[in-house]
C-alpha cells in the first residue's frame, strides 16, 4: 500500500486506541481497582519513585524506610500496609515501595517541587516524545530513509499499541529504559562510544530489563578493546559516579535496595513469559539455554563493526532475549521489542505467508477488538476481565516474534520496510 494509505490506518488506530482507553479501559480498570484491589486512589508506577524522590532530596529520608513507604500507601490505599507472607491464603497487596536504584532519584530530581498532577502530564508526554524517538534512532540504526508519511504512520501505530499505551497511562520507567537501551545502541553505532556507555549506565535504574543487554555489549566492547574501551570506560564512570553520589545521599543504600528487591518478590511476584507457558522449571530452564545461547551469539560475532547490520541484529536478539529469560511479563517492557519489530519489517519480504499472517493478526487484534467494543461496550461496573481483551495477545507476542524472526529466509536483508513504498507518492 501507498504510503498515505498506512497513514490514514494509522490516524485511525490512534483514534480508536484513544476512544478505547477513556471509554472503556480507564473506566473498567478504575472500578477494578477500587473494588478488588482496595486502591483508593491510581497514582500509577512514577508515585512511589517520584515520592521517594522528594522525601530524600528535600527532607533526607529514607526512601526505602517504612515511613516513606506508608506514606505512600496512604494516598494509595488510604491506609499503611501490614502483610503476612506465613499465611498463603491470604491476599497479597502490591505495597507500592521504592524499589529502584538510589540514583534514580537524580532524574525525577527537576520534578520534586512540582505538584504530582503537574508532574505525571508532563512525564506522560516526555514518555511518549522518548518512545517515538527511540523509533527515529531504530530508522537510522537499520539505514532506513522513508517516506515522511511512512514515518508519522510508525511513530502513530507504535504510540498507540497496548504496550506503550500502557507504559504512558501509569508513566512506567520501562519506556526511559527502553529509549536509554536504543539511543546507547545508536551512539555505539555512530562511534560516540563514551557517551553510549554513559547512556547504558543510567538504563540500569531498572536492572532487570539492561542486565542482559550490558552482557552483549561488554562481549562486543571486548571483541576490539584497544578501539571500544571508551564504551567500558563510559559506563563504568557514569554508574560510579552515580553510586557514590548515591551513598553520598544515602549511606548504605544498595542494602536497602536489595532489602526492597526481596520485598517486592514476595508481594509482586515477577515471572516471565515462558514461566507462565512452560511453569517455573522448564521455564527457568529454556531462559537459562537461551541466555547461553545468546551470549555464544554475541561472541562469535564480538568483532561485528558498530555500523554493522550484525551490530544491530546482535542488539536486537539481546533485547528481545531478556523478555523471554527474564521476569518482565508486564506489557510495557514490551518497548524493549521496537526494534526488533522494525528489524522483521525490513525483511518482509523474507518471511514465508503463515509467518506474515500470524505477525499481522497479532498486530491489528487490538485496534479490531478495541473497535467493536466502541460498538458493543461491556459492562464497566463488573470484575469481568472483558474491557481487557484487545491486550490479551501482548502476553504471547515476545514469544512469538523471535519464531517470527528465525522463520525468515536467506540472508539478505530487503532494502525498506513492509510498510513503505520506495519512493513517496
Amino acid at each position: 500500500m501507498k504510503p498515505r494509505i498506512w497513514l490514514v490506518l494509522s490516524l485511525f488506530a490512534v483514534a480508536v486506541a484513544s476512544l478505547y482507553a477513556v471509554r472503556v479501559l480507564l473506566p473498567s480498570a478504575r472500578y477494578r481497582d477500587e473494588i478488588h484491589n482496595g486502591i483508593k486512589a491510581q497514582m500509577g508506577d512514577l508515585y512511589s519513585p517520584w515520592v521517594g524522590a522528594r522525601e530524600l532530596l528535600l527532607h533526607h529520608r529514607n526512601p526505602y524506610g517504612e515511613e516513606v513507604t506508608h506514606q505512600i500507601q496512604m494516598v494509595f490505599y488510604g491506609h499503611a500496609i501490614s502483610q503476612n507472607y506465613a499465611e498463603p491464603a491470604t491476599a497479597v497487596m502490591n505495597e507500592q515501595r521504592f524499589a529502584y536504584p538510589v540514583y534514580t532519584v537524580f532524574i525525577l530530581a527537576p520534578t520534586v517541587y512540582a505538584d504530582f498532577a503537574h508532574v505525571r502530564r508532563w512525564v506522560c508526554f516526555a514518555l511518549g516524545l522518548l518512545t517515538a524517538i527511540s523509533v527515529l534512532l531504530c530508522l537510522s540504526l537499520l539505514h532506513q530513509r522513508l517516506p515522511w508519511e511512512t514515518v508519522a504512520a510508525l511513530l502513530l501505530f507504535t504510540l498507540s499499541t497496548p504496550q506503550i499505551i500502557q507504559g504512558l497511562r501509569f508513566q512506567q520507567l520501562a519506556l526511559l529504559v527502553g529509549f536509554l537501551l536504543i539511543a546507547g545502541t545508536w551512539c555505539a553505532s555512530k562511534h560516540y562510544l563514551v557517551a553510549a556507555g554513559a547512556l547504558l549506565a543510567i538504563s540500569t535504574i531498572k536492572p532487570q530489563m539492561a542486565l542482559l543487554p550490558l552482557c552483549g555489549f561488554a562481549i562486543w566492547a571486548f571483541g576490539d578493546w584497544p578501539k571500544r574501551w571508551r564504551l567500558a570506560a563510559g559506563f563504568i564512570t557514569t554508574l560510579a559516579v552515580l553510586c557514590a553520589a548515591g551513598q553520598l545521599l544515602l549511606p548504605g543504600w544498595l542494602g536497602y535496595f536489595l532489602a526492597g528487591i526481596a520485598a517486592y518478590r514476595k508481594y509482586a511476584p515477577p515471572t516471565s513469559p515462558l514461566r507462565m507457558v512452560l511453569g517455573d522449571a522448564l521455564g527457568e530452564l529454556l531462559g537459562g539455554i537461551i541466555v547461553f545461547a545468546l551470549l555464544l551469539f554475541a561472541w562469535r560475532h564480538r568483532s561485528a563493526p558498530a555500523d554493522s547490520r550484525k551490530f544491530t541484529e546482535i542488539v536486537a536478539a539481546f533485547l528481545a532475549g531478556t523478555l523471554l529469560a527474564f521476569p518482565l511479563l508486564t506489557p510495557y517492557n514490551q518497548v524493549l521489542l521496537i526494534l526488533p519489530v522494525m528489524l522483521l519489517l525490513q525483511e518482509w519480504k523474507l518471511l514465508p505467508r503463515f509467518s506474515r499472517l500470524i505477525f499481522a493478526v497479532i498486530v491489528s487484534w487490538p485496534w479490531i477488538v478495541s473497535a467493536v467494543l466502541l460498538v458493543f461496550p461491556p459492562r464497566l461496573d463488573s470484575p469481568s476481565q472483558l474491557a481487557s481483551l484487545p491486550s490479551v495477545l501482548t502476553l504471547v507476542f515476545p514469544l512469538i516474534l523471535p519464531l517470527l524472526l528465525l522463520s525468515r529466509r536467506g540472508d539478505t536483508a530487503a532494502p525498506q520496510l513492509a510498510t513503505a513504498d520506495s519512493h513517496p507518492s
